[in-house]
């Protein structure tokens, strides 16, 4: 059966998972379109209509009709068991979180979904990567730090936007400026000065900084455009750094293509995969 995902304009931060939603149940060889739209409208269409977020006059809507359901953006549990009861998948499929996966199908700007149990592979969920991390940072009763420059917050609004994340997210920092990347990370002036705001050294150094606060941390510095190239550093370049208290840390630089909008999201989903590898035993 084929399904409508209808999205209510004010909720629109949840068009990522209404787009996660839809890859899934294409995946089960469905055929799936998302509507934005503030009055949810009778269809007659022989389809799932799916109600993603809060309507007004939903339990109208509704109207006892088997092929009408309202989930919740942030109801995990209920979008998994709603897929797996309706769209099942004929073979096991894997998120990779990374900047590029050949092997498997982009989902969303920095998500893959493979097939193939490839390194850094999650079991496929409804949900988005950062409830897996808030998951595993529950089962480490770990704590966790963010610095962020090119994306402005936005891993941490991902993060934060999970019920219950105040149980494992510590704080963040956006740092968007040099003085306050030296200010509140100990950024080291002569490494701005040396290697650039984006660079694999800043982005460490941002990441000690916050691994003061957190018992692990990522820090993320780039060019997310559509101006900002520098030689050497065209727009989508971004820098990540990872690692765990006390533990070893690592950097790597990303080039994201897209535009701005993606560039962000890809960065902040490549430093939840590479939260999750450290979480799993795999220091990237």
């Amino acid at each position: 059966m084929n399904a409508v995902i209808f999205l209510p304009p004010q909720q629109v931060m949840a068009a990522p998972l209404a787009q996660r939603l839809a890859a899934r149940l294409r995946l089960a060889g469905a055929a799936c379109r998302i509507e934005l739209t503030a009055q949810l409208p009778m269809p007659h269409e022989d389809a799932w209509h799916i109600a993603l977020g809060e309507f007004p006059g939903l339990g109208r809507w509704l109207d006892g009709n088997a092929t009408k359901i309202a989930l919740s953006p942030l109801d995990w549990p209920a979008l998994q068991a709603f897929c797996d009861a309706h769209f099942p998948l004929r073979e096991p499929v894997y998120t990779v979180l990374a900047d590029r996966c050949e092997a498997g199908q982009a989902v969303l700007p920095g998500e893959f979904w493979s097939t193939a149990p490839l390194p850094g592979a999650l079991a496929l969920q409804a949900a988005p990567p950062e409830w897996a991390l808030g998951q595993a940072l529950l089962a480490a009763r770990a704590r966790l730090a963010v610095a962020e420059s090119c994306t402005g917050g936005g891993l941490a609004a991902r993060l934060t936007d999970l019920p219950g994340s105040s149980a494992y997210f510590d704080r963040g920092f956006v740092t968007y400026s040099n003085a306050a990347k030296i200010a509140l990370l100990d950024v080291r002036e002569e490494t701005l000065a040396r290697t650039g705001a984006v660079s694999e050294a800043t982005a460490l150094e941002m990441l000690r900084g916050a691994l003061g606060h957190g018992d692990l941390a990522v820090a993320i510095t780039g060019i997310a455009g559509p101006g900002g190239a520098a030689p050497g550093k065209p727009v989508g370049t971004v820098c990540i750094a990872w690692g765990r208290r006390g533990g070893a840390v690592a950097a790597d630089t990303f080039h994201f293509p897209g535009d701005r909008l993606a560039v962000r999201h890809a960065a902040g989903s490549v430093a939840l995969g590479r939260l999750l590898e450290l979480l799993h035993g795999r220091p990237g």
